[in-house]
């Protein structure tokens, strides 16, 4: 049977930029986390046209249950199940990203369906079977960026939904 999964909620579209000691120091001279400079000033201090041209971006829902919400439907859209605000996952793939790196994050705070993945299955969907792929970056933001069932590997079924920004944070980690 064929089945649909739906990632929505609450979380970020975080574009990562490795900085140097110097950089950082100017950033946070220029009190970047407290809003005190504009998009352009951090920009042309990190050498590049805008804070979202990075090759680092991690995207998803924020890792807690009342901020993420899954849905599960069957071939004919008839909903199998869905999590709540106390949903614990039975098991966990944890992905650590720039640990002993100097960076500043742009952290955009988003909301709607961030993705989607179509499988195919032989036996009947069990949602306990679901595991997170959690990216945690610098210890600060956890994200849930992808999800396996059982042993299978979701990313090659994944499609990218609609969401939306509810504003950017900066931090220097």
């Amino acid at each position: 049977m064929k089945y649909r999964i739906l990632v929505s909620g609450r979380g970020s579209e975080c574009y990562v930029h490795k900085i140097s000691p110097e950089t950082r120091a100017i950033l946070s001279e220029r009190k970047v986390e407290n809003d005190e400079m504009d998009a352009e000033e951090i920009a042309e201090v990190l050498g590049i046209h805008f804070v979202t041209d990075s090759d680092d971006i991690v995207m998803g829902p924020y890792n807690d249950p009342e901020n993420y919400f899954i849905q599960v439907l069957d071939e004919n859209d008839k909903k199998i199940w869905e999590s709540d605000d106390d949903h614990e996952f039975e098991d966990y793939q944890f992905n650590f990203l720039f640990e002993d790196e100097t960076i500043l994050t742009v952290d955009d705070y988003i909301k709607g369906t961030f993705f989607t993945y179509e499988i195919e299955l032989e036996k009947d969907f069990d949602y306990k079977k679901l595991i997170p792929i959690v990216s945690e970056i610098s210890g600060e933001i956890s994200l849930i960026t992808d999800l396996m069932y059982e042993d299978i590997d979701l990313r090659g079924y994944k499609d990218y939904g609609d969401y939306w920004s509810k504003g950017i944070t900066y931090s220097l980690l």
